[in-house]
């Protein structure tokens, strides 16, 4: 059992070693609002064996301040520094530094990234602070942040960083049991201390001599030149055209005492804070999580300027008016209110923003084993209590940035291969988020850069689900993450390189170009590929589907040597394809040399006007089975040679009205058998010179019931009377005159207009050094 005890010693000190073993004979320390409590102890042991720093470090530490009126107040935090220092010749006490911090300290050990999603910041702080005993006393209205990240960064800067953005502030209560956090933003969760003595505090400056307990020793009141105005612009790609402009200026006056401060001072309306970004736009998305529409959402936007200007703009104000003082009231506590008495102008109510505390054992101590007395004194800073400028702590820790960019992994709900918002957004996995998912609820939506972006016009590439991007950051702000490009990686390999699925072209880096993959399934694709292989140059397009192409005035081309054109497939003994072709007005074709057609079924020609077939050597038509020709009009035919016919078998015409032949010389007929003439009313045969008819059997001129008849037996004349030289007269009949035939109209020697060349172009040169 310890021989020094801290009983009826008006400082002592708690801790998990057990009563006694450490005894408390000073302290020194800090507190402020949002800020962390600080306190050094002084303390004695008289057995250094019992002092194990693993029972300390962490541990709560309690030291206790004996009040007036045997009252009592408590100073309680943890323990994260312990020291041992000298012991002095035959000193029986060992000496020891402790440092006692709040538990909210732990958390500026403890640094992670993760993600906050659709979450209020008063909620993100609640999970931030889980394990603390804290009251939130949060009022008003906080929207849910779409995307909130914590990246690379303690839980402590983190939680004080939202704070500060917030316009949230913190203290502690201390209590002999531990300390409670207390997170607040308005002036109402300021408390008042619960004695009388202790809320209404007396000024009374001494100059030497005795003091009176519990009085504020000196008061000093110092008002600094601050910005009159502050300005946020912000920008939403949601609403490209506006700034999202909020403009706040400094309150007029703040009651301080019974003066009315003056905040108006000096010229300062002119002095005016602008910043950009205001980081209140990105709080907001007029897109869902799940890519639904919720432009509602972006109207907040107008209503969070005007709140986070206001909170900046008090945030600059605050420490425009501060009053300092000295005391030696042992009760003061941040973040409480008090009244100050008998000061000639500043009588009123005042918030405690920070406390400097000394305590220490004086005269006798431990070593004589009196009780003692000890010396207390404090230093503090206090702003009037106000309803119109609440406290603001300060924006003193900064938020990290990303140096430079990253890789994630596109992700989206099971089953897809694409998810995107209308803006082309994407959702990621990034490689750091240990709590990710994985899923659409990775991140939050995120644009993706393009070669071009126009008003409906531009590139579109949009990342697919498993394929790793480049992330950028706006400004470096891990909130605002943008896809500036993608890479391949070992699982998304390059079309060309390594052993992909085309065979002819594997580990060629000298062939790039665009293909694409079907979706759903990926059974096939869309290509653009170019070959700079040298003498093998080559650019290559496939389409998987369809292919269209329109082009709005004139389309050339131009082929230096052949071309081929396969339309259709063959499968299983069965072919597919047709070409179909509509010209507006004239199609032109020139063939240098031969022209080949094989029409394996049936062609039809339509053509609504004329036919011109100029064949300027010979032509050969072989048709198998039947041919039909139907002429509408006349037919004209100009033979300048000869003309030959042979029918294998019949020859069949008939002519509705006349038939006109001029043979010019000869004209020869042999019929291997009959032939037979009738005219329905005259033939006439006449000849320039000889007539011969020739019969090998029998020849018979028939007139009525008359006739003459010759055959081999003789001469048979028979007739109703036969005259011989007894007069009459030859009958007569038209002579021959045959109509000239219509020239045939010779056609026209096609002249297919000369094609215009495509445009040309130069080789540029090689990149890499001769």
């Amino acid at each position: 059992m310890p021989t020094y005890t801290q009983a009826n010693r008006p400082l002592a000190v708690t801790t998990p070693l057990g009563k006694d073993v450490l005894l408390l004979i000073g302290l020194a320390g800090r507190e402020a609002i949002s800020q962390l409590f600080n306190f050094h102890l002084d303390l004695l042991a008289e057995d250094s064996s019992k002092v194990k720093f693993e029972e300390l470090l962490g541990h709560k530490i309690t030291v206790t301040f004996k009040l007036p009126n045997d009252r009592e107040r408590y100073f309680s935090g943890i323990c994260n520094r312990v020291s041992q220092g000298g012991r002095s010749e035959g000193d029986i006490f060992t000496s020891y530094r402790m440092e006692v911090v709040p538990a909210f300290w732990l958390l500026s050990k403890r640094a992670q990234s993760r993600i906050f999603q659709h979450i209020t910041v008063p909620d993100i702080l609640k999970k931030v602070l889980t394990g603390l005993d804290v009251s939130f006393e949060i009022q008003g209205t906080f929207h849910p942040r779409d995307f909130c990240v914590q990246y690379r960064e303690s839980d402590f800067d983190f939680a004080s960083r939202l704070m500060e953005e917030e316009g949230i502030f913190y203290f502690f209560k201390h209590t002999a049991d531990g300390h409670k956090m207390v997170v607040a933003n308005t002036p109402d969760s300021h408390p008042k201390f619960g004695e009388k003595s202790e809320a209404k505090i007396i000024y009374e400056e001494a100059f030497g001599g005795r003091r009176e307990e519990e009085r504020i020793l000196s008061w000093e009141k110092t008002q600094e030149l601050r910005s009159g105005k502050y300005t946020l612009w912000d920008h939403c790609f949601e609403l490209p055209h506006k700034h999202l402009e909020a403009e706040v200026e400094i309150l007029d006056a703040v009651q301080a005492g019974t003066v009315s401060q003056k905040l108006r001072v000096g010229g300062n309306d002119r002095l005016e804070l602008y910043d950009y970004p205001g980081a209140y736009a990105q709080r907001f998305d007029g897109v869902n999580k799940s890519g639904g529409d919720q432009a509602a959402d972006l109207s907040k936007i107008f209503e969070d300027n005007k709140r986070t200007t206001k909170i900046r703009m008090q945030t600059e104000t605050v420490p425009g008016l501060v009053l300092q003082g000295t005391s030696n009231c042992r009760h003061l506590v941040t973040g409480y209110q008090f009244t100050l008495e008998r000061h000639f102008d500043a009588d009123g109510d005042y918030v405690l923003t920070a406390i400097m505390h000394s305590a220490r054992l004086t005269g006798t101590d431990y070593r004589s084993g009196d009780e003692g007395e000890f010396d207390y004194e404090n230093r503090f800073t206090c702003i009037p209590f106000s309803d119109v400028l609440p406290f603001r702590p300060a924006q003193v820790t900064v938020k990290p940035t990303v140096k430079g960019t990253q890789t994630a992994v596109v992700v989206g709900p099971p089953g897809e291969e694409i998810f995107t918002d209308k803006y082309g957004r994407v959702k990621v996995q990034f490689h750091w988020d240990r709590e990710g998912k994985n899923n659409a609820d990775s991140s939050c939506w995120v644009r993706v850069a393009q070669l071009w972006a126009g008003k409906r016009w531009g590139t579109s590439f949009w990342p697919r689900i498993g394929q790793e991007v480049i992330v950028d950051f706006l400004e470096g702000d891990p909130d605002q993450p943008i896809i500036v490009g993608s890479v391949y990686n070992a699982d998304q390999m390059p079309p060309y390189l390594g052993q992909g699925p085309d065979s002819k072209h594997q580990n060629d880096n000298k062939v790039s170009g665009v293909k694409t993959n079907t979706t759903k399934g990926g059974q096939g694709f869309n290509e653009l590929r170019f070959d700079d292989t040298k003498g093998k140059e080559q650019v290559f397009i496939h389409a998987e589907c369809n292919m269209d192409t329109r082009v709005k005035n004139d389309c050339m081309e131009r082929i230096v040597a052949n071309r081929h054109l396969i339309v259709g497939a063959e499968k299983d003994g069965s072919k597919s394809g047709d070409q179909l072709e509509k010209v507006y007005q004239d199609k032109h074709l020139q063939v240098d040399r031969d022209q080949i057609e094989h029409i394996g079924n049936n062609m039809e020609l339509l053509i609504d006007n004329n036919l011109d077939v100029a064949i300027k050597a010979n032509k050969a038509e072989h048709i198998a089975s039947d041919s039909d020709l139907h002429i509408g009009k006349d037919h004209r035919e100009k033979i300048d040679g000869t003309s030959s016919l042979t029918v294998a078998r019949d020859l069949k015409e008939k002519i509705d009205l006349s038939a006109s032949l001029n043979v010019g010389m000869n004209q020869d007929q042999k019929i291997g058998m009959n032939h037979a003439l009738e005219a329905g009313l005259t033939i006439h045969l006449k000849s320039g010179m000889t007539f011969v008819l020739e019969a090998g059997v029998q020849m018979s001129l028939k007139v009525g019931g008359n006739f003459i008849d010759i055959n081999p037996a003789g001469i048979f004349i028979q007739g109703t009377m036969v005259m011989i030289n007894s007069g009459g007269a030859p009958g007569s009949g038209p002579s021959a005159n045959p109509q000239a035939p219509d020239a045939a109209r010779d056609a026209k020697e096609a002249k297919p207009t000369v094609p215009n060349t495509a445009d040309d172009s130069k080789s540029g040169q090689k990149s890499a050094p001769s």
